[in-house]
């Protein structure tokens, strides 16, 4: 079992090595914000003309108390004199596959404003950072977490930024719900392929609001690839906080992720885009957009997995979709824009034939409920699908530049050839002899299998029905203290069953 020390920013900031050895906890609470900033709660830039910063992080000479750090392995955390965006130094953080580690984060111990900038370059070297095949394989490498309530459960937070099957993608949940334990909506915007090697500098401008007058914009490399209006937060007492770094809890390929920071900054309303940039430009102004529908980019096109509400990849002209590889035939079409539209209006025909108009993001062919998308399974055959843009509701107003791509569905089984039975461990919270909570994580470990299925002392050794296969699962445990056990099963795309497998702990 780890030891987990908790240290005070103040001693945090006396640490100069290259590495930590200490695993800091996540903040139970974060400090509570000003209403109005006084003078004393902004810092001097190191560049002349920057202004309004209430946080600036370019270690030089080193890391400032300015964030706390979350750390939970040896060589977590780190500064790096041979790699930087500006000046001599970066940050490193480094995340190792282990059944306990899921960050390495900063993290700024307070809310954020109301209405604020944030600025930050990022550098993934791609040694470190091989793509995940998985849906549920993403790393969360920028997020504004919740600032939870004493109602308030495990909640996504409201805004990430994440690599995702080698995309960059942006997250925007909310609530309206005084307390909640899940998000009502969800916006998703695919940023393109994660770009590697280089540095890469983002800009965020955020006002929050669990209302429809939120507002979310975000540049990359100087591109304004997001202009979002709309709730962006949930209806908590106060704002996010602001952290950067790895999180991930499901490893695929690879065993470690290595991230490098520079250029951190955090501005106030006031800010201005040069104010928080990494890398300041002549002009007070945010890089020009082109705001005429009439002559911008269409827009793009995402096949998502209705199950997970994760991407799968880019729908593009001739895009050959087989079901028999796909992670799930429950699938969708979201329909992304960098810039603010009204409604959007899909066109399918082909092997299947649906109209639809879509006024609320997310915008996707086959709807949704309440930002979860809703599923479609196609039939096999050819597809075109035309997607318009409109300024205003309802396919109202000026209408964009219309993208027309086709596609073809098929179903491609490969007749499954396994002639070993699989195998599977189970471990009850890790291993754990003992606990005092009821709901416990499973964790499987499993070789040449596709499903497993489950039972316990509650179930009369009655099984499960069979699902698909996962590292964890969530489980309440049978009511009443004392011994308990689960048992699991696998089997492979051949039928072949495993032997069934079985954990133990006593509920305190």
């Amino acid at each position: 079992m780890k030891l987990k020390l908790l240290l005070s920013l103040s001693l945090l900031s006396l640490f100069t090595m290259s590495c930590e050895q200490v695993e800091i906890v996540e903040p139970k609470t974060v400090n509570s914000l000003q209403t109005s900033l006084s003078n004393a709660a902004y810092v001097t830039s190191f560049d002349a003309g920057r202004k309004n910063l209430i946080a600036e992080e370019r270690l030089e000479p080193s890391l400032s108390n300015t964030f706390g750090r979350q750390i939970y392995t040896s060589n977590g955390f780190g500064i790096n004199s041979s790699l930087s965006r500006s000046g001599s130094r970066s940050i490193r953080l480094e995340l190792v596959k282990d059944g306990s580690a899921i960050r390495s984060e900063l993290y700024y111990n307070q809310p954020t404003t109301t209405n604020g900038w944030y600025g930050l370059s990022l550098y993934i070297p791609s040694s470190s950072w091989p793509n995940e095949s998985n849906s549920d394989g993403w790393e969360i490498i920028t997020q504004f977490h919740g600032t939870t309530d004493s109602g308030d459960g495990k909640r996504v937070p409201p805004i990430s930024l994440s690599v995702s099957r080698g995309r960059f993608v942006l997250t925007v949940n909310y609530s309206a719900k005084r307390f909640n334990n899940e998000p009502d909506g969800k916006v998703r915007y695919d940023l393109g392929p994660a770009i590697k090697d280089k540095w890469v500098d983002f800009v965020y401008h955020i006002k929050y609001s669990y209302r429809s007058d939120g507002q979310l914009q975000l540049w990359m490399n100087g591109n304004k690839l997001v202009d979002y209006t709309g709730p962006n937060t949930y209806n908590d007492a106060a704002n996010p906080y602001f952290k950067l770094g790895v999180y991930k809890r499901n490893w695929g390929n690879g065993s470690k992720r290595v991230i490098y920071f520079d250029d951190v900054r955090m501005g106030d309303g006031n800010a201005t885009y040069n104010d928080v940039a990494p890398k300041a430009s002549a002009t007070d102004t945010p890089p020009p957009t082109v705001e005429d529908p009439t002559t911008s980019q269409p827009l793009s096109l995402t096949l998502m997995n209705a199950d997970t509400q994760q991407p799968i990849q880019a729908l593009t002209e001739g895009t050959i979709l087989d079901l028999a590889k796909l992670p799930t035939r429950n699938l969708n079409i979201l329909a992304t824009s960098s810039k603010t539209i009204g409604s959007v209006v899909f066109n399918l025909s082909g092997a299947q034939i649906n109209n639809s108009t879509q006024t609320n993001a997310p915008y996707a062919l086959f709807g949704d409920t309440n930002g979860k998308l809703l599923a479609w399974t196609p039939v096999i055959g050819n597809y075109s699908l035309k997607s318009t843009s409109y300024a205003g509701a309802n396919g109202t107003g000026t209408a964009g530049l219309p993208l027309n791509v086709t596609f073809q569905v098929i179903d491609q089984v490969i007749p499954p050839t396994e002639t070993v039975p699989p195998t599977a461990t189970l471990l009850i919270n890790n291993d754990a002899l003992a606990t005092k909570s009821a709901n416990v994580t499973l964790s499987i470990i499993a070789t040449g299998a596709t499903e497993m299925r489950f039972h316990d002392d509650n179930d009369d050794d009655i099984w499960g029905g069979w699902e698909p296969i996962a590292t964890t699962k969530n489980w309440v445990l049978s009511a009443g203290t004392g011994p308990k056990w689960i048992k699991v099963q696998v089997r492979n795309a051949a039928g072949q069953e495993s032997e069934a497998t079985f954990d133990s702990i006593n509920l305190e």
